[in-house]
Formats: structure tokens, sequence, C-alpha cells
């Protein structure tokens, strides 16, 4: 064994010597045997600069891409891969109440998703039937479509695809299947309300009133059979996106087709307020049916003031003596101020009264009708501060009993109020749904009438007013609805609007006389106070042609 060496110091001569010449033998391709030089620093320096800059130029790539543009390649990211698509059911089919559309869908597409369009008539619906939106979900935003839109809309289903890159479908199936909307049958009558709103837009045109409106309704069970208002247009053109130049003549249109005047429309009463006067006067023993009261065509109320200045309140002519049905059927403005306000030895309702029973005829309040955007109509406010600063007067009462003065209401309310008398009393919401059908058309619900009261009056002074609006048709300011296969009784009136020189004209009433089905109100709006044609006119129009068509025995 050899031992090592304790001096690190001393050298073999074997090493001293050793060089590439008498070294064992080395493989120079693999450099054995060759002398190494260490790397210099800067080398690292520029190594590691270079991968810090890529790095830096990568991170802000990714930046970019993840969070300034992140959800832009999110959307395309999905977009070549799975796409969801919502599938829009088909709407209820909306009927009238002999089972004809009124409102019905037009389908065209070739995929899983069944495309449609909804199609109306293209005249007379516009404001009972309402119209959709299409912006976003289809909904319905006025009318029959808008207060039972849940009931039609159905419910949306949901289509999948695959798509590639460039948005061509490499595969497709229905992930939930949509439920088409329930089937609506109303109350209308589809060639009633047709010729109702034919024979209101001709009068207005012939004769110059700046719209009108109308409302039949069931006595029986308050269904709407039509209800119409006028202007209007043909709904079909906001489905096919129509130009801003249609939108916005429709939108400036002076005679506003948009406004539904039959629920919305506050009008002054005028003469047909006086059947409701009438009513309660005999309710509170206020006189006796029979009794007459003598008009000269004008009551004179003394001044205390002024002698040489008493006040006139009008009547239409000069009546003469007359009781309570022939003031109905004449119409007579000084039998109603003498009732009204009273004068001289007969006591009046007064303010306060006038105004109790003409709530209870529904008046100041919405019918409750199942339609959106009806208004409500007024009542009289006897504060000072609504007057102006001066007291409600005898003066003011006066007017209000004919019907003129702080008062409005709508053509609707005048209908429900009108069959109120025509059935003894009871008080009935309108409405314009008659019963919830599945997809296949069978009963899923009806809707019932609902009753808002049953006493407003007694039958028996209901009897004398109803006997008055019969007079009116067969001697009176109704006359014009005399005639006819079917017994009318009716109502007329004329309301000043202001001092113009234009009026409103009423027709309301009801038929058959002695067992009623129906109740109307008829409004021409805006007319010339010379105008001898009128809502009269326009009802006898509509009434021979129920009676020419035997629509009534459809009843």
């Amino acid at each position: 064994m050899r031992l090592r060496r304790k001096n690190s110091d001393f050298l073999e001569v074997d090493e001293i010597f050793l060089d590439s010449y008498n070294s064992p033998g080395y493989n120079r391709e693999n450099f054995e045997g060759s002398l190494e030089e260490p790397i210099k620093k800067n080398v690292f320096l520029y190594v590691g600069l270079v991968f810090f800059i890529a790095g830096f130029v990568f991170l802000l790539r990714i930046f970019f891409l993840q969070v300034y543009e992140g959800d832009k390649y999110f959307a395309r990211g999905e977009y070549n891969h799975l796409r969801t698509v919502s599938l829009s059911p088909a709407r209820g089919i909306i009927y009238d109440r002999e089972g004809n559309i009124l409102a019905g869908n037009n389908f065209f597409g070739f995929t899983e998703e069944i495309k449609w369009v909804r199609r109306y008539p293209t005249y007379g619906f516009l404001h009972v039937l309402g119209f959709l939106s299409r912006s976003g979900e289809v909904k319905g935003v006025s009318g029959v479509e808008a207060h039972y839109d849940d009931i039609l809309k159905g419910t949306p289903g949901t289509f999948i695809e695959e798509v590639d890159a460039k948005g061509n479908v490499i595969d497709s199936g229905i992930s939930v299947k949509s439920s088409p909307g329930m089937n609506l049958k109303t109350n209308l009558s589809r060639d009633l309300q047709i010729k109702l709103s034919e024979s209101i837009a001709a009068a207005a045109k012939a004769h110059g009133f700046s719209g009108g409106a109308g409302v039949f309704i069931d006595v029986r069970d308050g269904g709407i059979l039509a209800l119409s208002s006028s202007p209007e247009f043909d709904p079909n053109v906001l489905l096919s996106k129509p130009s801003q130049n249609t939108l916005s003549e429709l939108i400036s249109d002076p005679g506003k087709p948009f406004f539904n005047r039959a629920i919305a429309g506050l009008y002054p009463a005028g003469s047909i307020i006086k059947p409701a006067i009438a009513s309660a006067a005999l309710n509170e023993d206020i006189i006796d049916p029979s009794k007459q009261i003598f008009s000269s065509g004008v009551l004179i109320v003394p001044n205390p003031y002024d002698p040489s200045k008493p006040s006139r309140f009008l009547d239409w002519k000069a009546h003469g003596w007359v009781d309570m049905r022939e003031a109905l059927a004449m119409s007579s403005n000084v039998y109603f101020y003498t009732i009204g306000g009273g004068f001289e030895g007969q006591k009046g309702l007064g303010v306060s009264l006038i105004n109790k029973y003409l709530a209870l005829y529904g008046w100041g309040s919405p019918t409750g009708v199942d339609l959106p955007g009806e208004g409500k109509g007024n009542l009289p406010d006897t504060d000072p501060e609504k007057l102006g600063g001066r007291r409600w007067n005898v003066g003011d009462t006066y007017n209000l009993s004919i019907g003129q003065g702080f008062l409005q209401v709508t053509p609707l309310q005048m209908a429900a109020y009108v069959a109120a008398i025509a059935s003894d009393g009871v008080l009935k919401v309108p409405h314009v749904g008659k019963e919830v059908l599945d997809e296949n058309n069978k009963v899923v619900k009806n809707i019932e009438p609902e009753i808002v009261r049953t006493d407003i009056v007694p039958k028996e002074d209901l009897a004398v007013v109803k006997a008055g609006m019969r007079d009116a048709v067969l001697y009176g300011t109704a006359k014009g609805l005399s005639g006819l296969p079917v017994e009318v009784a009716a109502k007329t009136g004329t309301a000043e609007i202001g001092k113009t020189g234009r009026v409103d004209s009423w027709s309301i009433g009801f038929f058959p006389y002695e067992k009623p089905k129906v109740a109307f109100a008829v409004l021409m709006e805006n007319g010339s106070e010379h105008n001898l044609v009128g809502a009269t006119f326009v009802t006898s129009e509509v009434l021979r042609w129920m009676t020419a068509t035997d629509w009534l025995t459809k009843l």
C-alpha cells in the first residue's frame, strides 16, 4: 500500500513532465485534455434582458387579450362552440264569442324554431285588442293583448346549436321545448265591432266630428260585445318594423289614433245624466213622478244683491208643463234644474246627494274593465280651493243637474251606467274576456262576471226612469231610434265644450225594452252645435244593421 505524502508541495517526476505530448491519450474531438475558459458576466446580462423583454411582451399581450378584449374573445370562443337560442312560443289565439279568430299567428320557417308573426283585422280592433312589442321579449302593450299577456304568451324554450368559427351549424338540438300560450275567447262580436267602428268613422268624416267612441254591453253579465274608438289605424303596420316616417306620422296625427277614447276619453256628460238625477230624486222622495213642473224655456233666479240682474238658466225649448217621464223624454232642463238644485217651493237634491248617486252608478271611478289605461272620470269637488277661491253655489248645482260644469265621464262608464239602469240597479264590471282555452280549445277557466252593487235604487223607481227613456224613443229626443223591429229605450245628450260653439253628442240606451239584453253608449266628439246628425244617427245605423241581420237572436 502506498502512503499519502505528508508534504503536498512535493512533485513527482511524471507530474512535472505531464503535457499533451506525454499524456496517456485523449479524445481530441471531445475536447479531452483541453483547458476551459469561464463565461463572461455580460453574457448572462444580455440573455436575461432578452428573456425579460420577451416575457414582458408576452404578459402585455395576455393582458390585452384577457382584459381589454376579453369579452369579445369570450363571445367568439362561445360562438365557435355552442350557441343557445331562445325559442319564442306561439302566442295564444284570441277569438270572438262565436269562435271567429280576432288575433292569430302566421307561421313560417323550416328549422326547429317555428317563426310566427301576429295578425289582426285591418280595421276596427286596434284599441280593444291592442298590439305587441317585439323589443326584446314579445309582450302585449295595450288592449286585450296587454291585460291577458300572461295567459297568451306561453313559455319560451331553449335551442342549442354547435357552430364552427365561421358560424356554420355543425349540430343542433332542443334543450327545453317551448309551450304555446293559452287561447282566449272574448265576449266581442266581430261583425258588431266592425259595423260600430265603420259607422262612427263615417259619421265623423261626413259631419265634422273630430272622432268618436262606442261601447255595447251584455246587460245580463257585463260582457263587452263591442268597444270602438275612432280615429284608429291598421295595427299590422306595427308588426313589420315600420319606417320612422310612418311612426312619426301616427304619433303626430292630430286625431290621436293611439288614444282609446272609449275607456280613457273624458267628456262632459250633458243630458245623459238626467236618468240618474231622476232616480235619485225618486229614491230621496224629492218629488212625486206625476208632479208637473212648468218650463217656459228659462229658469230665472232672482239676484238678492241686484234685482235688475237675475241669473238665467236656459232650457233648449219651452216645454210647458211636464212630469218626470215627459221631462226625460223631452230632456227638459228646467225640470232637472228644479229637482237638482231646488226652486221656489220645490226641494232639490243638492250637490252632495247628486255626487252620492252618481258614485253609486260608477261615475268618478274606474269600472275595472280588463283593459289597461282606463280613466276614472271626475265628480265635482265643492272645496273652494278647487273653485278658484269661491264657494259652490246653486247655479253650480243647476249646471251639474244637466251634466255640465265640473263633471267628466268616459263612454265605458256610461255604458256600464245605463246597463245598471236596464238591469234594475245592478252595476257590473264590464269585461272583454269570456273563457280561457287550452291549445285544443277546451275551456280551462270561465271569466266570471263581477258585480259591484245591486241596490243603487229600488226597482220601482227605475221603472219610471226606464219608461221615460222609452218615451224618448217614441216621441222625444231619441225618436231617431224608433221604427225598429226591437223596442229601444234611450237618452240623448248634447254637452257644450265651453263657449266654443262645439259640442259632444251622446246616445245611451238599452234593448229590448221589456227584457233588456244589450246596453249601449255612443259618443261623437267635438262637432258643431248646429249639427243635427250625431250619436243617435250612428246608434240608429248600428241597431238597424243588428235587426236586419238577426244579430240579436244569436245573443
